[in-house]
């Protein structure tokens, strides 16, 4: 009895593994999250002229103005004067 007992162990490890491995498994699902940007042209302004962009990691999020383009920065909270938090491209 001790012999049939130790002979089925590993089966039921490996089951136990199995069953863990689909368990933890996440969907990979990407949410799209829209969040405001922010050009500085003036540093006695900044956050002066606003982008749409994205959270989502991606390409930079950038803007053209007169011709130039400029990367926009996103706040970390909604009080902040500064514009730092780096935001990217939004995907249509």
């Amino acid at each position: 009895m001790k012999n049939f007992k130790k002979s089925f162990l590993p089966l039921g490890v490996v089951v136990l593994s199995a069953v863990a491995a689909f368990a933890s498994h996440s969907s990979k699902t990407t949410v799209l999250a829209d969040e405001t940007g922010y050009v500085t042209l003036d540093p006695a302004r900044p956050c002066e002229i606003l982008v749409e962009c994205s959270s989502v990691t991606g390409i930079a999020c950038t803007a053209e103005v007169n011709g130039v383009t400029h990367n926009a920065y996103g706040k970390w909270s909604i009080n902040d004067v500064d514009c730092e938090k780096p935001l990217f491209q939004r995907m249509n």
